[in-house]
């Protein structure tokens, strides 16, 4: 009987709940809704916006996919974000390992003036940076996203990347320090793998920021061939207003698989976010 009465939830449990389900119905309905307009006409998108489609139409993405050369954009985006996430991580890594296990001089003083990067908004250096690439010569390529998304996620990565490092205790290093071994073979073959959740959280973060970002790619690429797919859809819109169906569909198109990669990874990004909030 008492076990019964414990699995029953309160009053007040439900209400959590219920409000908890309408907060993320209301949250998500708009994905939903994006997803099933991209299946209709433009009239039935205005006839009935929150019915199911009538007809499925494939052919909107298809049309959407070749109108738009989403192909050229998604291969230039996973360029940018793979190339930027890869460096970002490795260098934080590196980074956060050298601040929270290695003492010398500045090392407190160098950390905070790397974590006033948290606070800088990105217009912020848009003009130096635009001057900086252009002096270089890697204005209008990819490296001019590839670069200054990976620098703009190290603040954020080596903060975590710290806590996470502080929270591990050294025990395994140290045993390794007494067996001879030198600080890059503790690095790589002791810190890393004890980290590696860590590592997956800020790089899952990261990929969510670097695909999806849109000012530096709009100021500093010019050629329609260099243009990731935030810009791409930003001229695929103004290309085709009125055509709503198509703009649906390029939109499910570019949002689904990260909406996808974050489900699908989300047990680990809450993990090594949780392990780091504990510290």
């Amino acid at each position: 009987m008492s076990s019964a009465t414990e699995g029953r939830r309160t009053p007040g449990e439900w209400l959590q709940l219920t409000i908890s389900a309408v907060v993320v119905a209301a949250m998500f309905y708009p994905t939903v809704w994006m997803v099933l307009s991209a299946f209709k006409s433009n009239r039935e998108i205005f006839r009935t916006p929150f019915g199911l489609p009538a007809e499925w139409r494939w052919s909107n993405f298809t049309e959407a996919w070749s109108t738009g050369a989403l192909g050229d954009l998604y291969l230039n985006s996973l360029i940018v974000t793979l190339t930027a996430v890869t460096v970002s991580v490795t260098f934080a890594t590196a980074a956060a390992f050298a601040f929270a296990r290695l003492e010398f001089t500045g090392r407190r003083a160098l950390y905070r003036i790397l974590l006033i990067g948290l606070l800088l908004p990105p217009p912020v250096v848009a003009i130096p940076l635009f001057t900086i690439l252009r002096d270089i010569g890697l204005l209008n390529t990819l490296w001019a996203l590839i670069l200054p998304g990976a620098a703009w996620s190290l603040s954020i990565t080596i903060f975590i990347m710290r806590s996470y490092f502080d929270s591990v205790r050294p025990d395994m290093e140290e045993a390794a320090l007494v067996d001879g071994a030198s600080i890059w073979q503790i690095f790589r073959l002791v810190s890393v793998p004890m980290v590696w959740p860590a590592m997956l959280t800020v790089a899952i973060i990261n990929t969510i920021n670097i695909w999806n970002e849109l000012m530096f790619a709009l100021l500093f690429i010019v050629d329609e061939d260099k243009r990731t797919l935030p810009v791409g859809l930003v001229r695929f819109y103004g290309y085709h207003s009125t055509d709503y169906a198509l703009v649906f569909a390029a939109l499910t198109m570019i949002t689904i698989p990260i909406l996808a990669l974050y489900f699908l990874l989300q047990r680990h990004v809450i993990a090594g976010l949780a392990a780091t909030a504990m510290d």
